[in-house]
């Protein structure tokens, strides 16, 4: 391979990268303008630059972007600048040994703000799961996705578990922000430790932030934690079929301490665990992730 290859494909990733900011600094100057941030009721940020700021978004397709409701304009902000901040400690830190040591601000709240989406896309695509009133939260984080289950399931009380001391104090924060301290409690524990019994109607666990052999030491203890027609939903990244967002998926996950396993590995430790009606859950939005459900037999 040639100097000459590299730079072509390394130039072609680099506008990639300008344009997926360029969104990103649109959206920011929406959003400062919907606030009133602005002077004299004008788009904030130099004329000049805006219009080259939307001739980018034009170009890619995406034209109007200041048109979506606000929330998704201020999540998909929150995704662009995960997804740079993550790309860009991974530059700085190549060495750095696999696992789940961040603490940015950006990165964090990247992660946790896609997480709420979770319990929603649960309700609507698995009947069973529509009157939850205990649930696990498993790599709970800074606590958003307890915090939208509680939402999803109004009568039910939610468990976090972590073991990145930072994440959890975070989550402390914003659960008492919401006001649901008397419905969430958030414990440090590791889940191949897991000792509940019977407590669950509903456990998440997110695959991709553990290692294969904490997988496979947890899924009988998550299990043994549900209630008698419980539910464990797992959770996997699902890049689409395209060579380099697989790569680059599988090199994400396991710098961020997980592992890509596939749905087959999933069922088949399910169905080990003593899970009935496994099953793969129809996708549910635009995000890369696959749910497979199984059930604790009844009785």
């Amino acid at each position: 391979m040639s100097f000459e290859d590299v730079m072509a494909t390394t130039g072609r990733w680099a506008v990639a990268t300008e344009a997926l900011a360029a969104v990103g600094a649109e959206l920011t100057l929406a959003q400062a303008g919907a606030a009133g941030e602005s002077s004299a009721g004008t788009q904030p940020g130099h004329p000049d630059v805006v219009r080259a700021l939307r001739g980018v978004s034009a170009a890619a397709g995406l034209p109007d972007l200041d048109q979506l409701p606000r929330p998704q304009r201020e999540l998909i902000t929150v995704f662009i600048r995960m997804w740079l901040r993550q790309a860009l400690d991974m530059l700085d830190d190549p060495a750095r040994p696999p696992g789940w040591s961040f603490t940015d601000p950006d990165i964090l709240r990247g992660w946790a703000r896609g997480s709420m989406l979770v319990p929603g896309a649960l309700v609507a695509a698995a009947p069973e799961l529509a009157d939850v009133r205990s649930f696990l939260d498993i790599g709970t984080g800074i606590g958003l996705l307890a915090i939208a289950a509680a939402g999803v399931w109004p009568n039910a009380t939610v468990v976090g578990i972590d073991v990145w001391p930072p994440a959890l104090k975070t989550a402390a924060d914003n659960i008492e922000r919401a006001g649901l301290g008397d419905r969430i409690t958030l414990r440090e524990q590791d889940v191949a430790a897991l000792d509940d019994v019977r407590e669950y109607d509903c456990a998440w666990f997110p695959t991709f932030f553990v290692t294969e052999p904490v997988f496979e030491a947890a899924t009988p203890r998550i299990v043994r934690s549900l209630r008698p027609g419980g539910s464990l939903v797992l959770g996997r990244m699902a890049p689409p079929p395209d060579p380099v967002a697989e790569a680059t998926t599988a090199l994400r996950t396991i710098r961020s301490g997980g592992s890509q396993l596939d749905p087959k590995r999933l069922r088949s430790a399910l169905e080990a665990a003593g899970c009935q009606g496994v099953r793969v859950l129809p996708r549910q939005g635009p995000a890369p992730m696959e749910y497979l459900i199984g059930q604790r037999p009844p009785g």
